[in-house]
């Protein structure tokens, strides 16, 4: 080997072990999804244990509506709307399972959601969104069907890239860091339909939709996402921390995307307004509301906006269509 091609070898192999470790996805086997879909269906009493786990200060009280129907599986719980085809919200807790990393792709429609009701990975088969995970995959990762069931249709909202790979998912990842000491974070993680920022929940029938390559129109886009935070304080007050954030292409990271996160942090009865929903019927000592976010001095995070993420500025409500995004 030349000298100049030995530098090269040796320089690259520098390089490999410099960078970061990543954990690559892979596509589940229909051996695995079916085992995980198995566990999708809970009789009455492990149904009722997964909520109690979820939901120490008691399961939310829902505006009363046919269109929405809760899903509890073994390890998080989703509210789902029939109408709107996605997650208004979906629960779970971190910090009493130990996480070990890694990913298997398995996107699939959810069996126990009739399927004209159904939203499906082909709905998302279009050019400006991604499936955005409600419960990230990444809080699942102590055994293999818990990440797998993640990746259920149910738990799927409409994200656009730089919002998904970027504030979202950075602030997924200080939830995480907050729960590394085993200290219980209680998650709920939401969409909000208010378009017309009156700061109440939009009639469903006012709502933007995805249009698929195959012309579906069934899955609704929200204007904004929220997360709720809750742990139990050293006052053994509960303690919250609500973050309400625009869905756009705000692209940010470092101490930009925590001043970002600090200047979202809103008020519990602002989303429960914008939801319909009461999240702590049973809080008996009342809620102390935070107003500044976590620490997050130690947090190691980074955006994941890079290639191929979709670079989509310029999507909007189509004028001839006022129900659908698109690109112009």
């Amino acid at each position: 080997m030349s000298t100049t091609r030995f530098a090269w070898f040796f320089g690259a192999l520098a390089l490999l072990f410099a960078l970061p470790s990543v954990s690559y996805a892979a596509d589940c086997t229909a051996a695995q999804r079916e085992a995980a879909d198995r566990q999708l269906w809970l009789n009455q009493r492990d149904r009722n244990l997964a909520s109690e786990i979820v939901f120490p200060w008691g399961a939310p009280v829902t505006a009363e509506t046919s269109n929405q129907r809760r899903l509890v599986q073994r390890d998080y719980v989703i509210e789902y709307d029939d109408d709107l085809q996605g997650p208004i919200w979906a629960a779970n807790v971190l910090g009493l399972k130990k996480l070990k990393g890694g990913r298997i792709d398995c996107f699939r429609q959810d069996p126990r959601i009739p399927g004209a009701v159904a939203s499906r990975p082909s709905d998302y088969d279009e050019p400006i969104f991604d499936q955005g995970h409600m419960v990230p995959n990444a809080d699942m990762t102590f055994a293999q069907i818990p990440i797998i069931n993640t990746f259920i249709m149910s738990n799927m909202s409409p994200q656009f890239c730089q919002f998904n790979r970027g504030v979202w998912q950075i602030l997924e990842t200080f939830e995480r860091h907050w729960a590394e000491d085993g200290t219980p974070v209680y998650i709920f993680n939401g969409a909000v339909f208010d378009r017309n920022g009156d700061g109440l929940r939009d009639e469903d029938d006012d709502s933007v939709r995805m249009r698929s390559r195959s012309g579906r129109t069934n899955v609704a886009v929200p204007s904004a996402y929220f997360k709720i935070l809750a742990r139990q304080g050293s006052d053994e007050r509960l303690h919250t921390l609500t973050i309400l954030l625009p869905h756009d292409q705000t692209d940010v990271d470092g101490q930009a995307a925590v001043d970002y996160l600090s200047a979202h942090i809103t008020n519990l009865a602002a989303v429960e307004r914008l939801t319909g929903a009461d999240f702590f019927p049973s809080a008996s000592s009342g809620v102390a509301e935070d107003a500044a976010l976590w620490d997050v001095t130690d947090a190691s995070f980074r955006s994941l906006v890079a290639a191929p993420c979709r670079r989509t500025t310029g999507a909007t409500i189509a004028a001839d269509s006022p129900r659908v995004f698109v690109l112009p």
